[in-house]
């Protein structure tokens, strides 16, 4: 309770549907935390998670660059009260705690959602994965990155619950969870500004704490199974990159088109799609060995173009890595910052000399 309160105190996030900010919590905790670590451990010991703290407030999150009548152009976060994200945070240290001491821990290619683990570290994983082979031995390696579509809100809650008993989860927390997932509902404004209620069947909750934890532990399944010989996967959250080597552009497209098969047959296994008309794909390669015009890969009766670079995590990879293209697609960006920041920092009596540097 002490960690997960102290964690609430350097956080400033909007409040749930009972308007409680969580700092008000924490000035709380000294008249009622012993009250509240109570009803934590009832819930525990009798399987329960309060109907209330399921109630969502759904907001839309308009995302850049995408028509504003369109589905895609918004991503859904939902509001929870903070004192039911109190208990999530306990649930999800525990169950955190239980695949790392007793396991079956989650696969070491899945970085995001992880203590620890940031996506600097997916980066350096696929960088030293391509390098090694690519540059240093000579051969190809190709990347592909696949899309699934409407992730978070579409894992089946059946799988959650098959997974937790592969990882052992003792039988008091799947209770809890099963609890969790149960009987979830969120709350939207309608057209004529009246609230509208909505059950949910599936999906993590977008804005909890313990979702990001139930989807790795969901998504697992992707990577558990055997990989055909030169296939890699590497993960951040649903961001999945599949990573196929080969001796020539000839024997990696062989493998890629496996490699990218079975990983989508066992995407689809969970419920999900796979949207492989959105997916890139790009090669590394060693000097004076660019890939052939027009090269690609064949999936599921998808041709997927493979270029030279693609935008990862926030990055545009190339197949070099000098990071050439990235830099000339972010120079424009800090030329518009440079300039709002010239026009505001007079009017503030001029930039000193820490901000000019």
């Amino acid at each position: 309770m002490r960690a997960v309160v102290r964690r609430l105190s350097v956080k400033n996030t909007a409040s749930g549907p009972d308007g409680v900010p969580g700092r008000v919590w924490v000035l709380a905790m000294e008249a009622l935390g012993s009250r509240l670590r109570g009803l934590f451990s009832a819930c525990m010991e009798r399987g329960q998670f309060r109907l209330r703290w399921k109630n969502g407030k759904l907001v839309l999150i308009a995302k850049s660059g995408r028509p504003a009548d369109s589905l895609s152009a918004y991503r859904p976060i939902v509001l929870l009260d903070e004192v039911g994200k109190l208990f999530e945070r306990v649930i999800t240290d525990r169950l955190v705690g239980q695949l790392a001491r007793v396991g079956p821990d989650l696969a070491n290619g899945q970085f995001g959602f992880r203590r620890g683990r940031s996506t600097v570290d997916a980066i350096t994983r696929v960088r030293a994965l391509t390098t090694e082979d690519a540059v240093i031995r000579g051969r190809v390696v190709l990347a592909v990155s696949l899309d699934i579509a409407n992730a978070f809100n579409s894992l089946p809650w059946s799988c959650i619950g098959a997974a937790l008993r592969y990882h052992e989860v003792p039988a008091y927390l799947r209770r809890v969870i099963e609890a969790y997932l149960s009987d979830r509902f969120i709350i939207y404004p309608g057209h004529q500004v009246e609230w509208r209620r909505r059950e949910m069947s599936c999906g993590v909750p977008q804005g909890s704490v313990l979702g990001p934890s139930l989807w790795n532990i969901g998504y697992d399944y992707v990577r558990r199974g055997d990989l055909p010989d030169g296939v890699s996967v590497v993960c951040y959250a649903d961001d999945t990159l599949v990573l196929a080597r080969g001796e020539s552009y000839q024997t990696a497209a062989e493998t890629a088109t496996r490699g990218v098969a079975t990983v989508v047959d066992r995407i689809q296994q969970l419920g999900l799609k796979v949207a492989l008309h959105k997916s890139e794909a790009m090669c590394f390669h060693g000097p004076r060995t660019a890939p052939p015009p027009g090269f690609q890969i064949t999936v599921g009766g998808v041709h997927i173009g493979v270029g030279s670079t693609m935008k990862y995590l926030g990055l545009v990879l190339d197949s070099r890595w000098t990071f050439e293209e990235h830099f000339r697609r972010l120079a424009p960006k800090q030329d518009r910052f440079g300039a709002a920041l010239k026009r505001l920092l007079p009017n503030l009596g001029g930039p000193d000399a820490p901000c000019r540097r």
